[in-house]
């Protein structure tokens, strides 16, 4: 937190419990967030990729609901001094024209995975840090979100947040299997673990 603190200031303080967890939480090369809603999930996100940005990575993407691109990009513009950031949307001709020399690139789920080859194209080389909001999109581990952005973030740090509580206890194999892969084999093998009856849990 010193070392971000000493290159941007954010517009407000921290509270104690988000300091503690960013502490942990940022060297970290997978991590998550997890708080109930309005409890700083963006901010907290930003402290860690800003944090990624000084030690080395070369660009933040963040990957989220397309509603929320606009909102995104006015918090990091509260930043002093401000990062560049691109928000990557708009018709197919208008994203090819986007620079991806900046340090933030904000994108929506589903014009990333219509992007996915020719974004892969245009960070090659680099060091990237990953964040996914609202990151119950990929609780389904069959779906193309899931399997997308878990062979997106192969080789990348990244951070997912989420303040949505899961429907039931295999929603979280989603996560464990992106922030501690090798918990389980797969699965099944987290099914052969925690299935006790008829209730499936």
């Amino acid at each position: 937190l010193d070392e971000v603190a000493s290159h941007y200031t954010l517009p407000f303080e921290l509270k104690d419990f988000q300091r503690d967890a960013l502490i942990r939480l940022a060297p970290l090369k997978r991590n998550a967030l997890y708080w109930e809603p309005g409890l700083g999930k963006t901010a907290g996100s930003t402290v860690i990729s800003l944090y990624k940005l000084i030690t080395g990575v070369d660009q933040v993407i963040v990957i989220m609901p397309p509603l929320l691109i606009r909102q995104w990009g006015s918090w990091l513009s509260r930043l002093v001094p401000s990062p560049s950031v691109n928000m990557y949307r708009g018709t197919p001709t208008e994203r090819k024209a986007l620079s991806f020399d900046v340090q933030f690139i904000l994108i929506g789920l589903q014009i990333f995975k219509k992007d996915y080859a020719y974004i892969n194209s245009k960070i090659e080389g680099k060091s990237v840090h990953v964040v996914l909001d609202e990151a119950q999109c990929i609780i389904d581990v069959g779906t193309d979100n899931h399997v997308k952005y878990l062979e997106f973030i192969t080789g990348k740090s990244h951070t997912l947040l989420t303040g949505t509580p899961l429907n039931s206890p295999v929603d979280g194999y989603a996560y464990i299997s992106l922030i501690s892969p090798g918990t389980y084999r797969n699965l099944y093998h987290f099914h052969q673990t925690h299935v006790t009856g008829l209730d499936g849990f």
